[in-house]
């Protein structure tokens, strides 16, 4: 009788995966496309070699990554497709497949993404990468249940893996239970202490209590990892928060030393400038902010803010139009908008 029962599940697994198989691999050959080869040195060569070899699996894998990155994604599914075709034993290729699929984001891929990677881990067994990533597009989709579920199968093949315990005190933290979550970032950096995103997720639950211990985990996620820059700015906002603003001060212009182009460093200093009625400088490090990041949106509705309080209305109400025009939602752009024009 149970030799029976796995043969039966066995037929239905193989059923399933053939129909997954189907539903997710099969060619569209409607569209056919060169994209970016002759700007990309590196894609026409992988073109090149393709014409040569064009059955090479690792050939079609290395040219869909650098679709998926270039987000061409259409050309990313066929060669990814084509690569499981002809050798589907290679877990890279699922993970790159989910990848497309989740950042494509058409009706229903997020779900085809777990879906390959559901059955990824039925090909391979406890194999924990793909199982981790599993949880992760899980808990991106907020299935939070699944995720455990699956975090679960991990620790039981792996009690002390540092990466599922992370995991899951991110799941808990987007459930909103910030006290499992600081229990698993704790029991994450325990077993592996050079886990800097665990650091900073228990730096930012311990800055919103307004407790000091976040800055030690700040800086100890710096110690891992000192290029970290929103481990910095973390750090600084906690300041910001506390109205230690010379501190604040400090780190923001660390940042900006390290990377010129951080938007948010000089979008916090000009918050900073706002609280303190120092306008001109506000306006100066929002005006930074958007030429750093031209779709700065709340950085529009600030700068044109300082603008207003300094008796600018014209800027100010350009600055207002074009926040609320990126972002219809955005109410106090909205509001603020509506009013100007009204004088």
């Amino acid at each position: 009788m149970t030799q029976r029962k796995n043969i039966l599940i066995a037929a239905v697994l193989g059923v399933s995966a053939l129909l997954i198989w189907f539903f997710f691999f099969k060619k569209d050959n409607t569209k056919e496309t060169d994209f970016g080869q002759n700007a990309d040195p590196e894609l026409a060569a992988l073109s090149a070699m393709l014409e040569q070899n064009p059955k090479s699996d690792s050939l079609l894998y290395a040219r869909a990554r650098l679709y998926y990155e270039a987000e061409a994604y259409d050309e990313a599914l066929l060669d990814i497709n084509e690569a499981l075709k002809i050798d589907s034993m290679q877990p890279r290729y699922y993970h790159l497949l989910a990848d497309v699929f989740l950042d494509y984001a058409r009706p229903n891929d997020s779900r085809r993404a777990i879906e390959v990677l559901k059955l990824a881990s039925n090909r391979f067994p406890g194999r924990i990468p793909t199982l981790l990533k599993l949880s992760e597009f899980q808990l991106i989709v907020k299935k939070h249940g699944d995720a455990l579920a699956t975090l679960d199968q991990i620790l039981q093949r792996d009690p002390q893996n540092a990466e599922a315990f992370y995991m899951a005190g991110r799941v808990a933290l987007d459930k909103g239970d910030t006290l499992a979550a600081v229990s698993s970032f704790e029991k994450s950096v325990n077993i592996d202490a050079e886990n800097a995103d665990a650091w900073v997720f228990l730096g930012r639950i311990f800055s919103n209590r307004n407790n000091p211990k976040a800055i030690q985990f700040f800086d100890n996620a710096l110690r891992v990892d000192s290029t970290y820059l929103e481990a910095r700015e973390f750090k600084g906002a906690f300041y910001k928060r506390r109205g230690e603003f010379e501190q604040a001060f400090q780190i923001y212009r660390d940042i900006i030393l390290r990377n010129p182009d951080y938007s948010n460093a000089y979008f916090d200093m000009g918050m900073i400038y706002l609280e303190q009625d120092s306008l001109p400088n506000a306006y100066t490090h929002f005006d930074l902010a958007i030429k750093t990041d031209p779709i700065f949106v709340k950085a529009y509705y600030y700068r044109g803010l300082a603008a207003e309080k300094q008796g600018n209305t014209a800027a100010a109400l350009a600055d207002y139009k074009q926040a609320y025009g990126m972002l219809p939602s955005f109410e106090e752009a909205k509001a603020a908008k509506e009013r100007l024009e009204k004088k």
